[in-house]
């Protein structure tokens, strides 16, 4: 009977660490991966965030624009005369009548 010698497990002989070196070289690319598409992602909601800002900051200065005529002591003598139909003291206010209509109509017409 013929003795068959073992060989011993030699780990510099072995592909065994090229094996987990390519795991762990895939794991760590599939991570990065996951990372630049969170972060491209982020980027496009920051535009997006971005674009509401500028649009909401135009908005924002039209409103105060019109704020400022809306306080305007013009505007809001104008506002005074022709919806509650205010007189300023020493003036005469005419109300036109119309024929085809019950109600009176006034007329901005003002004499001193």
């Amino acid at each position: 009977m013929e003795v068959v010698k073992r060989r011993r497990f030699n780990l510099m002989r072995s592909r065994l660490p090229y094996f987990f070196l390519a795991v762990l070289l895939i794991y760590i690319a599939i991570c990065f991966a996951g990372q630049i598409n969170r972060l491209w992602a982020m980027q496009a909601s920051l535009q997006e965030v971005e674009q509401q800002v500028i649009y909401v900051r135009e908005k924002n200065s039209v409103l105060w624009d019109r704020l400022t005529v809306l306080e305007s002591e013009g505007y809001i003598e104008d506002a005074a005369r022709e919806r509650l139909g205010l007189i300023k003291p020493g003036e005469t206010r005419i109300v036109t009548v119309f024929p085809e209509r019950d109600e009176p109509a006034i007329d901005t017409s003002i004499t001193d």
